[in-house]
């Protein structure tokens, strides 16, 4: 979490994009990602918790405060994201880029579970 953090902080949308989980870097918008990075005076990251499942593959979850100014004021963000490991390296789980698989699909990460075994739970939480 802290390295995405940085990477808004210093506008390296490429890095924002090659960690988040593969099958939904196509969707990202990396024009707004760059704008929100750029047009933001970032104040701060606070961690306030994490947790990793074991399995496989290994699930994480990181709670955090994201702080930030921009032309309409200052801004905190509280948030839970989720974490997969795929071939030893960590994976954001983008809520907001749909994953096109049905509960008893293999799931998109390639852990070799069914969707609903596996990144779905971490989704919808």
């Amino acid at each position: 979490m802290r390295s995405r953090y940085s990477a808004y902080v210093l506008g390296l949308v490429d890095y924002l994009v090659a960690t988040t989980l593969p099958v939904q870097q196509p969707a990202l918008d990396r024009d707004a990602m760059a704008a929100w990075s750029a047009q933001s005076t970032w104040l701060g990251l606070e961690v306030e918790g994490s947790e990793v499942f074991g399995g496989k593959p290994e699930h994480a979850q990181v709670s955090f405060v994201a702080r930030w100014h921009d032309d309409n004021g200052e801004h905190r963000h509280r948030e839970c994201s989720a974490f997969v490991q795929v071939d030893g390296r960590w994976f954001f789980l983008d809520p907001t880029v749909p994953l096109k698989a049905g509960r008893n699909d293999p799931c998109p990460c390639q852990g070799g579970q069914k969707f609903k075994k596996c990144c779905a739970p971490y989704l919808n939480a």
